[in-house]
Protein backbone atom coordinates (compact mmCIF):
# COMPACT_ATOMS: atom_id res chain seq x y z
CA UNK A 1 0.00 0.00 0.00
CA UNK A 2 1.11 3.46 -0.89
CA UNK A 3 0.62 6.80 0.46
CA UNK A 4 1.20 10.41 -0.73
CA UNK A 5 3.63 11.62 1.25
CA UNK A 6 5.95 9.88 4.28
CA UNK A 7 4.67 10.25 7.54
CA UNK A 8 5.46 12.71 9.95
CA UNK A 9 4.62 12.94 14.06
CA UNK A 10 1.55 13.93 15.07
CA UNK A 11 0.72 17.85 15.29
CA UNK A 12 -0.87 17.79 18.40
CA UNK A 13 2.21 16.13 20.55
CA UNK A 14 5.36 17.69 18.51
CA UNK A 15 6.79 20.58 19.70
CA UNK A 16 9.64 22.60 17.65
CA UNK A 17 12.68 23.70 19.27
CA UNK A 18 13.68 26.94 20.39
CA UNK A 19 14.69 28.77 17.27
CA UNK A 20 15.29 31.95 18.11
CA UNK A 21 13.34 35.54 16.66
CA UNK A 22 14.91 35.37 13.22
CA UNK A 23 12.74 34.29 10.27
CA UNK A 24 15.71 32.53 9.65
CA UNK A 25 16.25 29.52 11.24
CA UNK A 26 20.00 29.10 12.93
CA UNK A 27 21.32 25.96 13.46
CA UNK A 28 25.23 25.27 14.52
CA UNK A 29 26.88 22.06 14.93
CA UNK A 30 29.69 20.98 17.37
CA UNK A 31 31.59 18.16 15.92
CA UNK A 32 33.91 16.30 18.44
CA UNK A 33 37.04 14.53 16.50
CA UNK A 34 35.81 11.24 15.23
CA UNK A 35 32.13 12.54 14.63
CA UNK A 36 30.16 10.37 12.49
CA UNK A 37 30.45 11.80 9.01
CA UNK A 38 27.13 9.84 7.88
CA UNK A 39 25.12 11.56 10.97
CA UNK A 40 26.23 14.91 10.20
CA UNK A 41 25.30 14.70 6.55
CA UNK A 42 21.75 13.13 7.60
CA UNK A 43 21.63 16.49 9.56
CA UNK A 44 22.49 19.25 7.49
CA UNK A 45 21.75 18.17 3.76
CA UNK A 46 17.94 18.25 4.78
CA UNK A 47 18.75 21.90 5.72
CA UNK A 48 20.43 22.60 2.16
CA UNK A 49 17.79 20.89 0.02
CA UNK A 50 15.20 22.92 1.75
CA UNK A 51 16.95 25.86 1.16
CA UNK A 52 17.01 24.98 -2.62
CA UNK A 53 13.66 23.83 -3.21
CA UNK A 54 11.94 26.81 -1.21
CA UNK A 55 14.34 29.54 -3.85
CA UNK A 56 15.28 31.10 -0.57
CA UNK A 57 17.49 30.33 2.52
CA UNK A 58 14.93 28.99 5.10
CA UNK A 59 17.91 27.76 7.12
CA UNK A 60 21.22 28.78 7.56
CA UNK A 61 23.81 26.44 9.21
CA UNK A 62 27.61 26.48 10.53
CA UNK A 63 29.86 23.68 11.65
CA UNK A 64 32.06 25.09 14.94
CA UNK A 65 34.59 22.99 16.68
CA UNK A 66 36.27 23.25 20.41
CA UNK A 67 38.90 25.94 18.94
CA UNK A 68 37.90 26.74 15.32
CA UNK A 69 40.72 23.63 13.76
CA UNK A 70 39.50 21.08 11.16
CA UNK A 71 38.01 18.64 13.01
CA UNK A 72 38.54 14.81 11.66
CA UNK A 73 35.85 12.45 10.96
CA UNK A 74 35.32 9.00 11.64
CA UNK A 75 36.16 8.28 8.31
CA UNK A 76 39.48 9.92 8.37
CA UNK A 77 37.99 12.88 6.21
CA UNK A 78 39.37 16.09 7.65
CA UNK A 79 36.45 18.77 8.07
CA UNK A 80 36.54 22.94 7.55
CA UNK A 81 34.74 24.29 9.81
CA UNK A 82 33.45 28.14 10.26
CA UNK A 83 33.76 28.72 13.55
CA UNK A 84 35.72 28.43 17.47
CA UNK A 85 32.35 27.76 19.91
CA UNK A 86 33.95 30.87 21.43
CA UNK A 87 33.42 32.61 18.41
CA UNK A 88 29.64 31.14 17.40
CA UNK A 89 27.75 34.25 16.54
CA UNK A 90 24.38 34.61 18.73
CA UNK A 91 22.44 34.44 16.39
CA UNK A 92 22.72 30.32 16.23
CA UNK A 93 20.06 29.74 19.22
CA UNK A 94 20.33 25.57 18.22
CA UNK A 95 23.52 24.26 18.53
CA UNK A 96 23.95 20.59 18.10
CA UNK A 97 26.81 18.07 19.29
CA UNK A 98 27.93 15.72 16.64
CA UNK A 99 29.97 12.87 17.93
CA UNK A 100 30.74 9.23 16.99
CA UNK A 101 32.12 6.23 19.32
CA UNK A 102 34.24 7.44 21.70
CA UNK A 103 32.72 10.49 22.25
CA UNK A 104 34.78 11.82 25.21
CA UNK A 105 38.05 11.15 23.25
CA UNK A 106 39.95 14.40 22.08
CA UNK A 107 37.78 16.54 24.07
CA UNK A 108 39.17 19.36 25.95
CA UNK A 109 38.06 21.22 29.09
CA UNK A 110 37.02 24.57 26.47
CA UNK A 111 33.96 22.35 25.15
CA UNK A 112 32.63 21.56 28.21
CA UNK A 113 32.68 25.43 29.28
CA UNK A 114 31.78 26.67 26.12
CA UNK A 115 28.94 24.17 26.39
CA UNK A 116 27.88 25.29 29.96
CA UNK A 117 28.55 28.84 28.68
CA UNK A 118 25.85 28.93 25.26
CA UNK A 119 23.27 26.99 28.08
CA UNK A 120 23.27 29.50 30.61
CA UNK A 121 22.94 32.54 28.04
CA UNK A 122 19.54 30.49 26.94
CA UNK A 123 20.89 28.47 23.94
CA UNK A 124 19.04 25.28 23.06
CA UNK A 125 22.12 22.49 23.00
CA UNK A 126 20.71 18.73 21.31
CA UNK A 127 23.31 16.35 20.48
CA UNK A 128 23.14 13.26 17.74
CA UNK A 129 24.86 9.75 17.74
CA UNK A 130 27.06 9.67 21.17
CA UNK A 131 26.82 13.58 21.80
CA UNK A 132 24.59 13.41 24.93
CA UNK A 133 28.12 12.03 26.92
CA UNK A 134 29.77 15.32 26.21
CA UNK A 135 26.27 17.31 27.47
CA UNK A 136 25.97 14.79 31.06
CA UNK A 137 30.08 15.43 31.08
CA UNK A 138 29.46 19.24 30.92
CA UNK A 139 26.50 18.88 33.93
CA UNK A 140 24.06 19.72 31.51
CA UNK A 141 21.67 16.44 31.61
CA UNK A 142 21.42 16.10 34.86
CA UNK A 143 18.06 14.48 35.38
CA UNK A 144 16.73 14.61 32.03
CA UNK A 145 16.00 12.41 29.66
CA UNK A 146 19.28 11.34 27.13
CA UNK A 147 18.61 9.92 22.98
CA UNK A 148 21.79 7.50 22.56
CA UNK A 149 22.89 5.50 19.94
CA UNK A 150 21.83 1.50 21.31
CA UNK A 151 25.59 0.75 21.01
CA UNK A 152 26.30 3.57 23.57
CA UNK A 153 23.21 3.46 25.99
CA UNK A 154 24.51 0.80 28.31
CA UNK A 155 27.70 3.27 29.05
CA UNK A 156 25.69 6.17 29.32
CA UNK A 157 23.75 4.72 31.92
CA UNK A 158 26.74 3.25 33.89
CA UNK A 159 28.74 6.64 33.48
CA UNK A 160 25.39 9.06 34.45
CA UNK A 161 22.70 6.86 37.02
CA UNK A 162 21.15 10.40 37.25
CA UNK A 163 20.46 10.46 33.19
CA UNK A 164 17.26 8.78 31.92
CA UNK A 165 18.08 6.98 28.61
CA UNK A 166 14.62 6.62 26.54
CA UNK A 167 15.11 3.82 23.44
CA UNK A 168 13.16 6.83 21.01
CA UNK A 169 14.70 7.48 17.73
CA UNK A 170 14.88 11.48 18.02
CA UNK A 171 13.58 13.98 20.35
CA UNK A 172 12.27 17.36 19.75
CA UNK A 173 11.62 19.28 22.26
CA UNK A 174 11.47 23.26 23.30
CA UNK A 175 14.63 23.20 24.87
CA UNK A 176 16.45 20.19 23.46
CA UNK A 177 16.62 18.19 19.84
CA UNK A 178 18.49 14.82 19.91
CA UNK A 179 18.95 11.96 17.61
CA UNK A 180 20.52 8.66 17.81
CA UNK A 181 22.48 9.06 14.81
CA UNK A 182 22.51 7.34 11.38
CA UNK A 183 19.18 7.97 9.66
CA UNK A 184 17.13 8.91 12.78
CA UNK A 185 19.56 12.20 12.34
CA UNK A 186 17.61 12.79 9.03
CA UNK A 187 14.03 11.86 11.17
CA UNK A 188 15.01 14.75 13.27
CA UNK A 189 15.39 17.24 10.83
CA UNK A 190 12.50 16.33 7.99
CA UNK A 191 10.23 16.82 11.73
CA UNK A 192 12.43 20.33 12.33
CA UNK A 193 11.80 21.13 8.56
CA UNK A 194 8.22 20.29 8.86
CA UNK A 195 7.85 21.81 12.14
CA UNK A 196 9.43 24.99 10.97
CA UNK A 197 7.46 25.38 7.34
CA UNK A 198 5.14 22.64 7.08
CA UNK A 199 4.55 19.13 5.92
CA UNK A 200 4.82 19.69 1.96
CA UNK A 201 8.51 21.27 2.20
CA UNK A 202 9.55 17.90 4.63
CA UNK A 203 7.72 15.76 2.52
CA UNK A 204 9.56 17.34 -0.80
CA UNK A 205 12.77 17.30 0.84
CA UNK A 206 12.05 13.67 2.10
CA UNK A 207 11.45 12.79 -1.88
CA UNK A 208 14.37 14.89 -2.84
CA UNK A 209 16.33 12.34 -0.54
CA UNK A 210 14.47 9.36 -2.33
CA UNK A 211 13.25 8.47 1.44
CA UNK A 212 9.99 7.25 1.33
CA UNK A 213 9.37 6.12 5.06
CA UNK A 214 10.05 9.24 7.56
CA UNK A 215 10.23 7.41 11.04
CA UNK A 216 8.26 9.14 13.85
CA UNK A 217 10.38 9.17 17.43
CA UNK A 218 9.03 6.15 19.07
CA UNK A 219 9.91 3.82 16.15
CA UNK A 220 13.12 1.20 17.77
CA UNK A 221 16.57 2.51 16.89
CA UNK A 222 17.12 -1.41 16.30
CA UNK A 223 16.32 -3.89 13.83
CA UNK A 224 13.86 -6.62 15.29
CA UNK A 225 15.45 -9.67 16.83
CA UNK A 226 13.12 -11.30 13.56
CA UNK A 227 14.85 -9.17 11.32
CA UNK A 228 18.25 -9.09 13.18
CA UNK A 229 18.23 -13.16 13.52
CA UNK A 230 16.85 -13.83 10.00
CA UNK A 231 13.77 -16.11 11.82
CA UNK A 232 10.26 -16.47 12.35
CA UNK A 233 10.83 -18.80 15.12
CA UNK A 234 8.80 -18.10 18.23
CA UNK A 235 10.85 -19.87 20.82
CA UNK A 236 14.37 -18.72 19.17
CA UNK A 237 13.43 -14.82 19.00
CA UNK A 238 11.61 -15.16 22.81
CA UNK A 239 15.20 -17.15 23.88
CA UNK A 240 17.35 -14.50 22.62
CA UNK A 241 14.88 -11.59 24.39
CA UNK A 242 15.79 -13.64 27.58
CA UNK A 243 18.79 -13.23 27.34
CA UNK A 244 19.29 -9.81 26.26
CA UNK A 245 16.77 -8.88 29.36
CA UNK A 246 19.60 -10.67 31.75
CA UNK A 247 23.03 -10.14 30.75
CA UNK A 248 24.32 -8.91 34.14
CA UNK A 249 22.90 -11.67 36.02
CA UNK A 250 22.59 -14.41 33.70
CA UNK A 251 20.38 -17.53 33.88
CA UNK A 252 20.59 -20.98 33.22
CA UNK A 253 20.10 -22.56 29.74
CA UNK A 254 17.32 -24.42 31.59
CA UNK A 255 16.02 -21.49 33.00
CA UNK A 256 15.78 -19.60 29.16
CA UNK A 257 14.23 -22.65 27.81
CA UNK A 258 11.61 -23.01 30.61
CA UNK A 259 10.70 -19.33 30.11
CA UNK A 260 10.11 -20.17 26.39
CA UNK A 261 8.52 -23.69 27.12
CA UNK A 262 10.58 -26.17 25.53
CA UNK A 263 13.38 -28.13 26.36
CA UNK A 264 17.34 -27.82 27.06
CA UNK A 265 17.50 -30.15 24.19
CA UNK A 266 14.81 -28.48 21.50
CA UNK A 267 16.48 -25.03 22.58
CA UNK A 268 20.36 -25.93 21.26
CA UNK A 269 18.83 -28.06 18.27
CA UNK A 270 16.76 -24.66 17.45
CA UNK A 271 20.37 -22.19 18.15
CA UNK A 272 22.69 -24.31 16.10
CA UNK A 273 20.21 -25.12 13.07
CA UNK A 274 19.25 -21.13 13.35
CA UNK A 275 22.62 -19.40 14.49
CA UNK A 276 25.21 -21.58 13.96
CA UNK A 277 26.20 -21.56 17.73
CA UNK A 278 24.91 -23.49 21.09
CA UNK A 279 22.89 -21.26 23.14
CA UNK A 280 25.33 -21.12 26.06
CA UNK A 281 27.98 -19.66 23.45
CA UNK A 282 25.50 -17.26 21.91
CA UNK A 283 25.00 -15.80 25.70
CA UNK A 284 28.25 -15.65 26.46
CA UNK A 285 28.67 -13.47 23.34
CA UNK A 286 25.92 -11.39 24.01
CA UNK A 287 27.53 -10.47 27.29
CA UNK A 288 31.15 -10.03 25.99
CA UNK A 289 29.30 -7.53 23.31
CA UNK A 290 28.09 -5.57 26.29
CA UNK A 291 31.42 -5.84 28.11
CA UNK A 292 33.14 -4.40 24.93
CA UNK A 293 31.15 -1.20 24.69
CA UNK A 294 31.41 -0.23 28.23
CA UNK A 295 35.01 -1.00 28.08
CA UNK A 296 35.17 1.27 25.47
CA UNK A 297 33.03 4.29 26.67
CA UNK A 298 33.32 4.29 30.34
CA UNK A 299 36.16 4.40 32.87
CA UNK A 300 35.07 1.35 34.66
CA UNK A 301 37.75 -1.01 35.97
CA UNK A 302 37.53 -4.17 34.34
CA UNK A 303 36.29 -6.09 37.40
CA UNK A 304 33.36 -3.72 37.54
CA UNK A 305 32.49 -4.54 33.90
CA UNK A 306 32.95 -7.93 34.62
CA UNK A 307 30.53 -8.48 37.29
CA UNK A 308 28.07 -6.19 35.10
CA UNK A 309 28.30 -8.26 32.47
CA UNK A 310 27.67 -11.32 34.52
CA UNK A 311 31.33 -13.10 35.49
CA UNK A 312 32.64 -13.73 38.44
CA UNK A 313 35.86 -13.09 38.27
CA UNK A 314 37.98 -10.70 36.60
CA UNK A 315 39.97 -13.77 35.35
CA UNK A 316 37.47 -15.52 33.48
CA UNK A 317 36.44 -12.33 32.22
CA UNK A 318 39.52 -11.54 30.45
CA UNK A 319 39.86 -15.07 29.64
CA UNK A 320 36.85 -15.03 27.70
CA UNK A 321 37.12 -11.86 25.92
CA UNK A 322 40.56 -12.63 24.75
CA UNK A 323 39.37 -16.00 22.74
CA UNK A 324 36.51 -14.11 21.55
CA UNK A 325 38.29 -11.01 20.13
CA UNK A 326 41.59 -11.84 20.19
CA UNK A 327 43.01 -9.03 22.22
CA UNK A 328 42.70 -9.01 26.52
CA UNK A 329 40.26 -6.24 27.71
CA UNK A 330 42.80 -3.92 29.62
CA UNK A 331 44.35 -3.45 25.34
CA UNK A 332 41.12 -3.46 24.17
CA UNK A 333 40.47 -0.59 26.38
CA UNK A 334 40.33 2.88 24.40
CA UNK A 335 40.64 1.40 20.65
CA UNK A 336 37.84 2.22 18.28
CA UNK A 337 36.28 -0.40 15.67
CA UNK A 338 38.18 -1.06 12.49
Amino acid sequence: MTTDSPPFDSLDTFQPPKFGQSDVVHIGFVLIPQFSFFALACCSEPLRVANRLADKKLFEFTFMSEDGSPVEASNGISFDVHYSMADCPSEYQTVVVVSGFNPLEGCGDTLFSELRRLSANGVSLGCVDTGAHILARAGLLQGQKAIVHWEASSGFQESYPSGQVVPERFMIEENQVSAAGGLSSLDMMLNIIRAAHGQKLATAVAEQLTYTHVQSADDAQRMSLRGRLSTTNRRLIQAVKVMEQHLTAPLSIKQIAEQCETSVRELERLFKNEVGTPPKRYYRRLRLDKARQLLRQTDMTVLEIAISCGFQSAAYFSSAYRQDFGISPSRDRGQSPS
